[in-house]
């Protein structure tokens, strides 16, 4: 075959493939997104607020805490607009969350209320909005003695405040398995860890069946990331070559490298994930936008509060 025929096919099957894929993407549910977190959602906001001083990039990718884009940047064919912070707790006046130097961050619930404040927020009520919420364990992280019975009711309360507003689509994030995370481990035994885990995501089960039950106009949905990074951690997949300990150290706000290649590393630090565990993050989010989320594997996540 002459060479320049092989590269015409070559193009047309680039082309074909990306144009299959954008024909996929443009039938989402959703057209618009709205995200409220913390370092595990955060796409630069803190980098901005700290003027590039955190994360530092690089070796963190573009401000975020990851080595690679993270699965927010992952996602396709929907607008999204992305609140998360950084060191965000569920809600500043409950627990305080600080970035590098001390800066203040707004919790969850001030991200909710920015939204509430902003040009954006005549999406709220639109049925293709989705509205996506996930906090880690900043709380216990920046207040030793919270426990799961007050955190999660603060979590409620923004919850609470987006159904207040006729939001239609809620997909909220349960608690990482905390006994896994290196961070975790050097603060209390893993049996300890996975209790408060398990308490925390019944309780967030729980409080979320509820509001759904009491307002059928809003459909709420719970992903299970304790589930999938549990997975990950404990099948020793291929995809990973350490699934306990992590690449890099974090040591006054300085980067020290442990390892060549973080993607075979499912801790990228001692709390936050390599940007291969991002990527799992965002397949099944990806697929849960499309019209056919309940008959494929994002089932096997993301389920009905």
């Amino acid at each position: 075959m002459p060479h320049s025929m092989f590269c015409l096919i070559l193009v047309f099957f680039f082309l074909s493939t990306s144009l299959a894929q954008e024909n996929i993407f443009s039938k989402n549910r959703f057209k618009n997104i709205i995200i409220f977190g913390d370092s595990y959602t955060d796409t630069g906001n803190v980098y901005k607020l700290t003027r590039r001083a955190w994360p530092l990039s690089p070796p963190y990718h573009r401000g975020r805490y990851c080595n690679g884009p993270n699965w927010v940047d992952q996602l396709r064919g929907s607008s999204v607009k992305n609140y998360a912070y950084g060191s965000a707790t569920t809600d500043s006046n409950f627990v305080q969350g600080y970035t590098i130097g001390n800066v203040p961050v707004p919790g969850i619930r001030q991200q909710v209320q920015n939204y509430m404040k902003g040009w954006n927020s005549r999406f709220v009520s639109r049925p293709d909005t989705l509205h996506i919420v996930w906090i880690g364990g900043n709380d216990f992280i920046f207040n030793h003695s919270a426990l799961p019975n007050l955190v999660v009711p603060s979590l409620m309360n923004s919850i609470n405040d987006l159904v207040a507003k006729d939001a239609k689509n809620i997909l909220v994030v349960d608690q990482v398995p905390a006994q896994y995370i290196p961070a975790g481990l050097a603060l209390a035994p893993p049996a300890e860890l996975a209790y408060l885990t398990a308490m925390y995501n019944t309780l967030l089960n729980a409080s979320l069946h509820s509001i759904q039950q009491q307002y059928p106009q809003t459909s709420i949905h719970i992903f299970s990331i304790n589930a999938l990074v549990t997975k990950v951690v404990t099948t020793h997949s291929d995809y990973f070559t350490n699934t306990t300990t992590n690449c890099w150290n974090v040591q006054n706000y300085t980067i020290v490298k442990n390892c060549e290649n973080p993607n075979n590393f499912v801790f990228l630090d001692n709390i936050h994930f390599s940007n291969h565990v991002h990527t799992l993050i965002a397949d099944p989010v990806q697929k849960f936008l499309l019209p056919s989320y309940a008959v494929n594997s994002a089932s096997c996540y993301i389920r009905q509060a």
